[in-house]
């Protein structure tokens, strides 16, 4: 997970939700400062019970409807090819 905080006085902690965008479900959570006058950004890895190729971060309303954070993303390692060079290794 990588964005920036917004800047300002930190006021409350905010839980913010990873759910996979495929099945719906969430698989994470992380809680972080509104806002931060001393830093902005941020970068935690985290990890899932099941990768998925996609993954959106964000809240509920009360009306319990997802609100994707716009500073806040979420990349998967399947979005990285593998690093050590290309093709499977035999035994």
């Amino acid at each position: 997970m990588t964005g920036n905080l917004p800047r300002g006085q930190t006021t409350q902690n905010v839980t913010y939700f990873i759910v996979d965008r495929n099945t719906k479900a969430i698989v994470s959570q992380v809680t972080l400062p509104d806002a931060s006058n001393h830093f902005n950004g941020v970068e935690i890895r985290l990890k899932v019970a099941r990768l998925s190729g996609a993954y959106d971060i964000g809240t509920f309303q009360s009306n319990g409807e997802f609100k994707p954070a716009e500073f806040l993303a979420v990349r998967s390692d399947l979005d990285t090819p593998p690093s050590g060079g290309a093709g499977a290794r035999g035994a």
